[in-house]
């Protein structure tokens, strides 16, 4: 019986104390001109690929080259800006960035000379 009690403890312990990775979810900006959306494919640290949704403030598709700059600005850490792809109108990927470090990064998006900093905190 102390056994058994034994094992649930440790089972228990290891479920509330395992450490979990942060949904994957949008994160938004905004300028005066145009709405980013970023969803990252995962939250934790190394090889990462970026979603990016940009439209008009009317919610119409906006076009052009997209620049992403990552950073983590804590650590004096930034990697050279990355041309993201296009998919479809307003939609673009930026895939294999490597952001070695966990922790607070910051995410800048270009697109016409609109910038947005984007956090993106990664496990």
């Amino acid at each position: 019986m102390a056994v058994v009690a034994g094992v649930l403890a440790v089972v228990a312990a290891l479920v509330v104390l395992w450490p979990r990775g942060v949904e994957t979810q949008p994160h938004l900006a905004e300028t005066g001109q145009l709405r980013f959306e970023l969803t990252p494919v995962s939250t934790r640290s190394g090889s990462n690929t970026f979603d990016l949704r940009i439209t008009d403030r009317s919610g119409n598709a906006a076009d052009g080259d997209v620049t992403v700059e990552p950073a983590m600005p804590q650590m004096g850490h930034a990697l050279a800006p990355i041309t993201a792809a296009p998919q479809a109108p307003g939609r673009y990927r930026v895939a294999g960035v490597d952001l070695f470090m966990a922790g607070q990064w910051e995410i800048t998006v270009s697109l016409r000379g609109e910038r947005v900093v984007i956090p993106l905190l990664l496990t």
